[in-house]
């Protein structure tokens, strides 16, 4: 074939439709996680194929999967829109976290080594010197606070081996997540996460488990209850 020929980024790409599908399935989650593509945003093709640089097939897979995933809505032969933000949807991923979380952190309790515990102290010091630098008005240190939140968390439970667990809770996290921009700035003033993060460090390395448990228990649901009031009432879906 020339560079002449007509071919659609697919072919062009050398990539088989399974693994284009798995990359613009995670193209489009970051950016609907992230904020960039808002709740309510029609998810038309055209635009989509272009932005990122994929054949009609694997776009439409990933979509789907996406509606699976509850990050998209599917719209009644007309595609899919970004799903919509909601309190009682916001309700519904703390209770699922919170059972997912804990019983991921028993298990990573139970069986972590010093490799795990030391995974949590690095995570840890990385995660203070990010959130010592947030100040209110720095949203550009948000992406730099999530990466360094996540890896803390997620060291926290490395050491649970249920990888049906671990699924669930990523599903999980990346759904909290789009609620979680919505006050991120503003939690400094209210409450102290550090404190949080300090004491969830501690009551881990020392297999505290009942604290382990309420701690991330009530660090989970803290976030849930400052951003439900900042939800809107209500909007039109954004075209």
């Amino acid at each position: 074939m020339t560079q002449s020929d007509s071919r659609s980024p697919v072919t062009a790409g050398h990539e088989d439709a399974a693994t284009l599908a798995e990359r613009v399935y995670r193209q489009i989650r970051a950016d609907i996680v992230s904020g960039a593509l808002a709740p309510g945003f029609r998810l038309r093709l055209e635009p989509l194929r272009e932005r990122y640089a994929v054949g009609m097939s694997p776009l439409r897979e990933a979509l789907a999967r996406l509606a699976s995933d509850t990050f998209a809505t599917a719209i009644e032969n007309r595609g899919y829109r970004v799903a919509e933000l909601s309190r009682a949807d916001l309700d519904d991923i703390t209770t699922a976290r919170v059972v997912v979380e804990r019983a991921a952190l028993a298990q990573s309790i139970e069986l972590g080594d010093e490799a795990w515990e030391a995974e949590i102290v690095a995570t840890h010091y990385r995660l203070t010197k990010v959130d010592a630098r947030l100040g209110a008005d720095d949203s550009k240190l948000l992406d730099s606070w999530e990466e360094a939140n996540r890896a803390f968390h997620d060291a926290l439970v490395a050491a649970c081996p249920s990888r049906w667990l671990q699924r669930f809770r990523a599903l999980l996290q990346d759904q909290s997540k789009r609620y979680r921009r919505v006050s991120l700035l503003e939690s400094a003033s209210v409450r102290s996460v550090s404190a949080e993060h300090d004491a969830l460090k501690e009551a881990s390395l020392a297999r505290s488990l009942p604290l382990a448990l309420d701690l991330v228990e009530a660090h989970i649901r803290a976030t849930a209850d400052l951003i439900r009031d900042k939800l809107p009432a209500g909007s039109e879906p954004a075209d």
